[in-house]
């Protein structure tokens, strides 16, 4: 029976495996396949990444073969006979052998000849101050006004020595109007012209005392002239003795001697009074140039030949003027880089108000050490270039003014100094600079024309070329490096290779173009 029974399960055991037999093979290869999955995944992604950069390499190619796409280089395109106008012609990118560059570093200065400390040369109160810190003012612009008791008192003191001018000069205009009139009087006494026809002809004439010290003896000694005549003839004709007679005669020749002692002294006198008075003349113009030159001392601009021709303004002058107004200038055109005055403020010659200084050329002094000396034969000579960090695209040029005849012990170097025009004021005092030299040995550099050189948008660039259709010539823009100028050739840092070809004349009508074409179009 029980093995009737047995005999009897078997079969339904070997049934219950097979119908499960399918399920798990597949589990099995599900496992199989994730394993597989996992470990080649790398592979994979690496596969898919090279793709994606093979079709973006792929793009980039397209492009820059299709000239005409919308994001390809700038072209212009030109028609023959404007290609003719311009002048357009091309050259061929070139290896020139150089002088290496060296460089040492450098500094911007002030001009030190070119530099000035304002002070007041006379103690007073800043009244007002007319320019700011880091303004630009030119020859004779006003910097700061102040209250001087000591401008004052010298300016008062001139306008005294004026008003003492003009006294002076009323004087000697007398004096000498006299000295003239005795001279032309003088000779007609000495001829005998009676004395009332003498008196008519100069009575409007100057003659000061003169007038009644000559006339009256020349009268005198005329009437004496007419007694004696008179007494003659009277003795002549024995009405008279020989007693009047003689009485007569030596009265008349008494006058006689007095005229011409009168004369002579009047001569003298009026002569000296001119002499003295164009002497005080003299020194009152003296005293007015002393005057002047006191307030020239004290910092006052004033004109001393104006002073001298207007004297006759010094009584308004005295009255209207701000005589403790002490005004101080610029003495040059330049910049006002240091500022301490301020109103109210005590100013003493010892102060310093402002330091002005001259931009528009400034100094670049460097420090070479000794080992560089040898490398750098030409440097005692002509001009030097230099960069600035500010702007690292621009060369420089200076004018070399100085080497160092001694070696500093300490640090082992030759000063230099050198001088370059700023008149954009751009290389401010203070920055750092790189100071460039042409060394012994040579070097190969690729160099273009520096009038194939255009600037847009901030960048440098060439023209180049293109192989565009006879009636149409293209050329399009390429974005270049450049590094130093030497001569009218350009040092190529990037973006060329020997032998390219670039437009050397007519870049600036291709830039002109250029800037047309992509101007928007208006409605």
């Amino acid at each position: 029976m029980m093995s009737i029974a047995l005999s009897q399960r078997q079969p339904t055991h070997r049934s219950s495996w097979w119908t499960l037999a399918p399920w798990i093979a597949s589990g099995v290869l599900l496992i199989v396949l994730a394993l597989h999955l996992t470990m080649d995944l790398p592979g994979h992604l690496t596969r898919i990444g090279a793709a994606s950069a093979a079709a973006v390499e792929a793009t980039r190619a397209a492009d820059v073969a299709s000239p005409g796409r919308a994001d390809g280089p700038p072209t212009v395109h030109l028609s023959p006979s404007k290609v003719e106008a311009a002048g357009i012609t091309v050259a061929k990118v070139g290896v020139e052998q150089l002088p290496t560059e060296l460089g040492v570093a450098g500094r911007i200065e002030v001009n030190a000849d070119r530099r000035v400390e304002i002070r007041s040369r006379a103690a007073g109160i800043v009244r007002e101050v007319h320019v700011l810190l880091g303004r630009k003012v030119k020859k004779g612009d006003p910097l700061v006004t102040l209250d001087s008791p000591d401008v004052g008192t010298a300016r008062l003191n001139l306008r005294a020595r004026q008003r003492e001018l003009l006294t002076a000069r009323v004087e000697a205009a007398w004096k000498e109007d006299i000295a003239g009139t005795v001279a032309r009087l003088i000779p007609e006494i000495s001829k005998g012209v009676d004395p009332g026809v003498l008196e008519k002809q100069f009575a409007d004439k100057p003659l000061g005392s003169f007038r009644g010290l000559l006339l009256q003896t020349y009268s005198e000694f005329d009437i004496a002239t007419h007694e004696e005549e008179k007494t003659l003839n009277l003795r002549s004709q024995n009405v008279i003795g020989e007693h009047p007679a003689i009485v007569a005669r030596h009265t008349r020749q008494g006058l006689q001697a007095k005229l011409y002692s009168t004369i002579e002294q009047a001569r003298f006198d009026a002569e000296q009074q001119r002499r003295l008075a164009d002497q005080a003349l003299k020194l009152a113009e003296s005293a007015v140039v002393d005057a002047g030159q006191r307030l020239r001392i004290l910092g006052v601009d004033e004109d001393i030949q104006e002073l001298l021709d207007h004297a006759d303004r010094a009584q308004d002058a005295a009255r209207d003027e701000d005589v403790t107004a002490y005004r101080i200038v610029a003495p040059f055109d330049g910049t006002i880089i240091t500022k301490s005055a301020v109103p109210s403020q005590r100013a003493d010659p010892i102060d310093m108000l402002f330091v002005l200084a001259d931009l528009s050329n400034v100094w670049v002094t460097a420090n070479i050490p000794e080992s560089d000396l040898a490398k750098i034969p030409t440097i005692k000579g002509g001009t030097v270039r230099l960069t600035a960090t500010a702007f690292p695209d621009r060369i420089f040029e200076a004018e070399l003014l100085s080497v160092g005849a001694m070696l500093d012990p300490t640090t082992r170097t030759v000063p230099l100094l050198a001088r370059t025009e700023n008149p954009d004021g751009l290389l401010r005092p203070g920055m750092f600079t790189r100071i460039l030299f042409d060394g012994p040995a040579a070097e190969p550099a690729l160099t273009i024309p520096s009038a194939a050189i255009v600037e847009i948008e901030g960048r440098t660039a060439v023209f180049q070329p293109g192989g565009g259709p006879t009636e149409a010539p293209s050329f399009a823009l390429r974005n270049i490096d450049v590094g130093r100028r030497v001569g009218d050739r350009v040092v190529v840092a990037s973006g060329l290779r020997e032998g390219d070809a670039v437009v050397a004349k007519g870049a600036f009508v291709l830039k002109s173009e250029l800037i047309l074409e992509n101007e928007p179009e208006e409605d």
